[in-house]
């Protein structure tokens, strides 16, 4: 019962967690290129690893060389000098350092050979790795390039005709700017009418008389032909009768 129990739960863990990865593909992404720089650093440990202990070999090998042209040196000395127990203790060494130097020389082969194997595996492993996370990072692109689209879409097609909703709403904005603006421009009519009635014209054509009464004078003083009648106030009222015009009358 337990068993099953557990199954439920784990079942139900795995559906939310799988939730949670479909909505957040990005968080997801970002989370395994974590672990895989993590993954790749905990690899690359245990190749430095190898590789140390290759470079141990090889100077294990080098020493045991070296002393291996020692004792062969002796034991031509001591056979030279007819010193035989000598001779016959170097040599014993001799054959047991080859045999050493037979297996170290093995077991160093086998170590190179392992840690190029890994360090191959490791350049596999991240090309792949690598191969991948950019072929995700373009779907993800694209994923959200057309998940955006859609939502535009969606959004044309169910509140574009709402006449109840925002399409009211509209609506009643353009209609209050229409008479914003039909109020402004009464307002501008009835302050250009204002202005053709008033005393400014009158003081408009009291100016253009005076105008030319002035330029009248100004041509008739300088004896300029074609030049207009000056309208003066004497010649417009009537002239007063003194006695001998009254005489003559």
């Amino acid at each position: 019962m337990f068993g099953r129990l557990w199954n439920l739960v784990r079942g139900f863990f795995g559906l939310f967690v799988s939730g949670l990865e479909k909505a957040n593909p990005r968080a997801m992404l970002e989370a395994e290129m974590l672990a895989f720089q993590e993954a790749v650093g905990q690899y690359n440990t245990n190749l430095a690893k190898q590789a140390g202990m290759v470079e141990r070999l090889k100077g294990q090998i080098a020493a045991q060389k070296k002393q291996l042209d020692q004792l062969t040196a002796r034991v031509t000395a001591n056979v030279a000098a007819k010193n035989m127990e000598s001779a016959g203790q170097a040599a014993l060494q001799a054959k047991q350092l080859k045999s050493d130097l037979t297996e170290n020389e093995a077991q160093l082969k086998a170590a190179d050979e392992m840690y190029q194997n890994l360090n191959r595996q490791r350049d596999v492993y991240v090309r792949e790795a690598q191969r991948k996370i950019e072929m995700i990072k373009q779907k993800l692109s694209k994923a959200e390039m057309a998940e955006a689209q859609a939502k535009l879409a969606e959004m044309a097609s169910s509140t574009a005709f709402n006449l109840s909703g925002s399409g009211a709403n509209l609506d009643r904005l353009e209609k209050n700017l229409d008479e914003r603006i039909a109020d402004a421009g009464g307002k501008a009519r009835v302050a250009q009418d204002s202005m053709k009635g008033g005393g400014w014209v009158v003081k408009e054509e009291e100016q253009k008389a005076l105008e030319a009464q002035a330029l009248a004078e100004f041509t008739a003083s300088m004896g300029l032909p074609g030049a207009p009648a000056a309208k003066t106030d004497e010649a417009q009222a009537p002239k007063d009768l003194g006695p001998s015009d009254a005489v003559k009358a």
